[in-house]
């Protein structure tokens, strides 16, 4: 009869022991009754171990939009169309610098000189027309005193010579009138068109500022719209900058509470390496400290101001976009 050989190959006592602790905290005990003053949460991880307690899994949270960050939303709803006044202002200043350059186009227009006539020209040629009638008279009497020293007076003669100087009165009357008129025409014509052309300067110089008043008014409601979209700019920045690093904060809190629930089961997976005799005389056992997800969250708020101080250096622009509208520029 063949002889049965059993070979068992036995830890020693204490480390049987320490393993069966090891089990008892990783799977429990699942006769273990309660203890006096015991809490639920002690008697459970005696009971089920650190592997048959469930363990709520931290819970992804999200940032929401900073105070700076839903001021630009509102600023940018506002800042939409916010040049159409100004616009609406340049057009209407437009509208008349164009009305006086056409004004300053017109041709002169003739019957204008009737109101730059002399009204005291009628009163000159009437005292002209009396002295002339004055003149004539005494005239008259010395041709009537000639043809009487002559006897000849009431002959046919003194009749010629005294309708000859009548007429001749007549013309001197009527060229003087013609004269007058004449004379009184052309300065009042030449004063009309002087003052038309005046006009017309003034209206197309008018006419030019008016129109470098629109564009400085259609400039400025332009240059007002690129501020406000600067400010939008810059409050995103800010917030958003805000908003990563409240992200990040609260990243680092969900993987400190990882880091918080998976400790004890890494002390015992260390002491179950113990327990097989992974980690022996010859092999160096290095822990690396984590990384701080702190000082990460850190390092990015850090970064933002870096960032945000290279932002601001891009509004240079502005200024010279100013400069320019109002003439400062080179």
């Amino acid at each position: 009869m063949a002889e049965e050989i059993i070979q068992r190959q036995q830890q020693a006592p204490y480390i049987e022991k320490r393993s069966e602790q090891l089990l008892a905290s990783v799977f429990g005990d699942p006769n273990a009754t309660r203890r006096d003053g015991e809490s639920d949460a002690d008697f459970n991880l005696r009971k089920f171990g650190r592997a048959g307690i469930a363990q709520q899994v931290p819970g992804y949270q999200f940032a929401g939009f900073t105070p700076e960050q839903q001021q630009a939303f509102g600023l940018a709803s506002q800042n939409v169309g916010s040049y159409a006044p100004a616009l609406q202002q340049a057009m209407g200043t437009s509208g008349l610098g164009v009305a006086g350059l056409l004004g300053a186009t017109q041709a002169y227009d003739p019957s204008s000189a009737q109101a730059f006539m002399d009204p005291y020209q009628q009163q000159v040629t009437q005292q002209a027309l009396a002295e002339l009638d004055k003149q004539g008279q005494m005239a008259q009497a010395n041709l009537a005193g000639q043809a009487t020293r002559a006897g000849a007076f009431g002959g046919s003669r003194f009749g010629v010579a005294q309708a000859e100087l009548g007429k001749n009165l007549q013309d001197i009357k009527s060229r003087r009138i013609f004269e007058d008129l004449s004379r009184n025409y052309q300065q009042a014509q030449g004063a009309a068109m002087g003052a038309q052309e005046a006009q017309q300067r003034r209206q197309l110089g008018a006419g030019q500022q008016l129109g470098a008043m629109a564009k400085t008014q259609a400039g400025l409601g332009a240059l007002g719209q690129q501020l406000g979209q600067a400010d939008i700019q810059s409050l995103l920045g800010v917030g958003g900058m805000q908003q990563q690093l409240g992200q990040a904060q609260m990243e680092a809190n969900r993987q400190q509470q990882i880091q918080a629930q998976q400790e004890p089961f890494r002390r015992l997976g260390f002491a179950s390496d113990i327990l097989r005799g992974t980690p022996s005389s010859s092999i160096q056992y290095t822990q690396q400290p984590p990384t701080n997800p702190y000082a990460q969250a850190l390092g990015l708020g850090i970064a933002g101001l870096g960032a945000l101080g290279q932002f601001g250096q891009g509004f240079g622009g502005l200024s010279e976009g100013l400069g320019n509208l109002f003439g400062g520029g080179n």
